[in-house]
């Protein structure tokens, strides 16, 4: 069954295929109301920083939730699709589900590191432990063969 999403994907310009892509595509939360949700843009952006742009791309989860096709058929031509949420809401990884787009690593920071949720309206408030901890488990997921989650 064809579906409007294929339909529009599908009058994509060709040469948005042959665009370089970085091997693994990370789609974060984001989220400013609190430490945790910051925390997962500023740990990725120093991620793509360390291992550079044809290693790590960032995603944009809310063209995922707006329905931008070429979002997500740029997202499903990526090798490896790596999602990060900062709290147990885990929002990024219910757009991402919604869309029906790949996830092939996941990444919680306070289910999987046990990093607290500082909020609302307190983005900053994170120490540089917690930092690192978050950017070495994305470093982590990056650098990981097979088959995850």
């Amino acid at each position: 069954m064809v579906t409007e999403t294929d339909k529009v994907v599908a009058q994509i310009p060709q040469e948005h295929e042959t665009e370089e892509k970085p091997r693994v595509g990370i789609f974060y939360c984001g989220g400013a109301m609190s430490s945790a949700g910051e925390l997962t843009a500023i740990a990725s952006f120093e991620v793509l920083k360390r291992l550079g742009p044809k290693e790590v791309g960032m995603g944009c989860v809310s063209a995922l939730a707006a329905g931008i096709p070429k979002h997500f058929k740029t997202m499903q031509g990526i090798e490896k699709v790596l999602v990060i949420d900062g709290c147990p809401n885990s929002c990024a990884h219910k757009v991402v589900e919604k869309t029906g787009a790949k996830m092939d690593a996941y990444i919680n920071l306070g289910k999987d590191l046990g990093i607290k949720k500082i909020g609302p309206f307190k983005p900053l408030d994170f120490s540089q432990e917690d930092f690192e901890k978050a950017v070495q488990a994305i470093i982590d997921k990056v650098q990981e063969k097979g088959e995850e989650s």
